[in-house]
C-alpha cells in the first residue's frame, strides 16, 4: 500500500511540476523551494548522524560501582 501511496505522489509532484515550469515566475521559486529542501534535508541528515563526533566511551553502570 506504501508503492501506492509513493506512485501517486509520484505522478501529482511530476504533474505539478510540467504545470508550474511554463512559468518563468514559478520556475525561480520550484528552484529556491527544492534548493531548500535539499539543503535542511543535508543538515537533519548531519544532525541525526553527528558528523565530526568523535567516539566516546561507553558510559559506566552505578550498578556496577556498588557491587565491588
Amino acid at each position: 500500500m506504501r508503492d501506492a501511496w509513493f506512485a501517486g505522489a509520484g505522478i501529482v509532484f511530476g504533474w505539478l511540476m510540467s504545470k508550474a515550469w511554463s512559468d518563468p515566475g514559478c520556475q525561480i521559486g520550484m528552484v529556491i523551494f527544492l534548493t531548500t529542501t535539499a539543503v535542511l534535508t543535508l543538515a537533519f541528515a548531519l544532525a541525526v548522524v553527528g558528523h565530526g563526533r568523535g567516539p566516546q566511551a561507553p558510559d559506566r553502570d552505578e550498578d556496577d560501582e556498588r557491587g565491588q
